[in-house]
């Protein structure tokens, strides 16, 4: 039988992430704004024996070796020259690093720092990347372009003033910004996610939207009416523009989300059922069958 790590419900909080400075190298932080570290294979290896989630968002860059972490049920491989993004909220565990050398960077944002940015950064995660495909590969030239911005705040958190979350501020935003000018040239080059810009920006608020809303509604007229659009056009966007219906969109994040529960949380069905803003126990398990082939308890004693 395969043996499937437990989930801490409660978040690992900001603050809680100091102990990262025992595991790791060029440790710094600038107040409760953002971490900085580096994790190279001569680190000892930090155990972690359940998955957790993190309250702000995390930006790792692999610059040499593999990485390889859970995050929800999906075994990711981060590669050389990759960038890795993990939005609020998000179920993880890291596994292990393969290859001699691993050299790998991290950069944790608050969530209160995070909302004070001018820039949206749940775009990053909705417009680049998708649930299924966290990782953004790069060249090396562009993961030395990002790592400069990286060890500029490094320097800004080591040089207190008075003006240092200014600077963050300026700096994680131009990162984002650049990171997402990376990945729509790496979309151009893929036909199947090429569309028009406005529509474009559609698809990245529906699914901001969906990531923020998918536990407690899953009307496609709910996400339309948040857009001012009609919900037969939002839906001819979304399919046009990634090959899946709104309504698939949804139902990706609910059951997703579902899984996690019944894995990880140590709830009963109904107690999820209800988290999930469904009637009752039987509309939950008729969905949940419906789209996994499984019903819920029996998921739930697969592991």
């Amino acid at each position: 039988m395969k043996h499937t790590p437990k989930f801490r419900e409660t978040p690992i909080r900001f603050s809680q992430l100091s102990i990262l400075e025992k595991v790791s190298d060029n440790y710094i932080h600038l107040g409760d704004d953002y971490i900085l570290t580096k994790v190279t294979s001569s680190n000892d290896k930090f155990e972690a024996p359940v998955a957790r989630r993190f309250d702000g968002m995390t930006m790792c860059i692999c610059a040499k070796g593999h990485l390889r972490i859970i995050i929800n049920l999906d075994e990711i491989d981060v590669a050389p020259n990759s960038l890795l993004f993990i939005p609020p909220d998000t179920v993880f565990k890291p596994l292990d690093w393969q290859g001699e050398e691993l050299e790998a960077y991290l950069l944790f944002l608050s969530n209160r720092f995070a909302h004070d940015i001018n820039i949206d950064l749940n775009a990053i995660n909705t417009s680049i990347f998708t649930p299924s495909s966290p990782v953004l590969e790069l060249d090396p030239e562009k993961v030395a372009l990002l790592l400069r911005y990286f060890d500029l705040l490094h320097l800004n958190a080591a040089e207190q003033n008075n003006y240092n979350r200014y600077i963050a501020r300026a700096l994680v935003s131009a990162a984002g910004y650049q990171i997402m000018a990376f990945g729509e040239e790496a979309a151009e080059r893929d036909s199947s996610r090429h569309t028009h810009s406005r529509k474009l920006t559609y698809v990245q608020k529906f699914l901001r939207l969906v990531r923020e809303y998918h536990r407690s509604h899953r009307a496609i007229s709910f996400y339309a009416e948040k857009m001012y659009i009609s919900p037969k056009y939002l839906s001819l966007v979304i399919k046009e523009a990634t090959g899946k219906s709104a309504g698939e969109w949804i139902d990706q994040y609910v059951i997703q989300e579902a899984k996690n529960l019944l894995r990880y949380s140590g709830k009963n069905v109904q107690q999820i059922a209800y988290e999930l803003n469904f009637s009752n126990q039987s509309s939950f398990g008729k969905y949940f069958k419906n789209l996994t082939g499984l019903s819920p308890t029996a998921f739930q004693n697969s592991h």
